[in-house]
């Protein structure tokens, strides 16, 4: 008697404790569903070791971290999942959405890669095509506007090294009307010195031989 008693217990608990987890996944999918990501999130985390291992609650963990902003989480998730998953269209989906994690991050370049990888798994998927596109205009914009922002720091460096004090160019017409009148007393002053020499000349006594 006290042997059936005891095994009921333990059905009993079983039963309660697979309730629990049941109650605990649906409640985790209802704040999904009404977009409170971070309590889906949180709910799917404080559950994942209680479930039975046929469950798996992977893909809905990542993608509850994703929609709650925590993207790295996120990637390191799929990263998981991907090595986890049989069927090469669910790798690729994991891969794909890798990819979603580090374009929420502006990793271009990582992005890009994590595209082409999921098209070598799945090279029909058009989404997976349509990101990769996204990415690789998002990484050439990003490049012409960090070179022209580099153009314009040259610039501005280059101003700033110019020497306040550096001579300013003359206009042409004062340059002119300078070198008249510095052209016009040289030979003024040629002038004096002529007509000096010419009255010492005529001043002088004639020597008496």
């Amino acid at each position: 008697m006290t042997r059936t008693l005891n095994i009921v217990f333990i059905l009993m608990i079983g039963s309660s404790f697979g309730q629990e987890w049941r109650d605990s996944i649906t409640i985790a999918r209802e704040s999904y569903a009404n977009k409170d990501y971070l309590n889906a999130f949180n709910s799917y985390t404080s559950i994942q070791k209680k479930t039975p291992n046929h469950i798996r609650l992977n893909n809905e963990l990542a993608q509850s971290a994703y929609k709650a902003g925590n993207f790295e989480i996120s990637e390191e998730l799929y990263q998981k999942n991907t090595t986890a998953e049989e069927s090469s269209v669910d790798r690729a989906s994991n891969v794909y959405n890798i990819g979603n994690t580090r374009m929420k991050r502006n990793d271009y370049k990582g992005a890009i890669e994590a595209y082409k990888n999921a098209l070598r798994i799945n090279p029909d998927d058009a989404k997976t095509r349509y990101n990769l596109s996204a990415a690789i205009r998002q990484l050439n914009k990003n490049e012409k506007k960090d070179h022209s922002q580099q153009e314009k720091n040259n610039n501005q460096e280059n101003k700033q090294n110019t020497p306040e004090d550096s001579p300013k160019k003359m206009p042409s017409k004062t340059a002119d009307k300078i070198l008249d009148k510095l052209m016009k007393e040289e030979a003024e002053t040629k002038q004096k010195l002529r007509n000096r020499q010419g009255t010492n000349r005529s001043s002088k006594s004639e020597k008496d031989w």
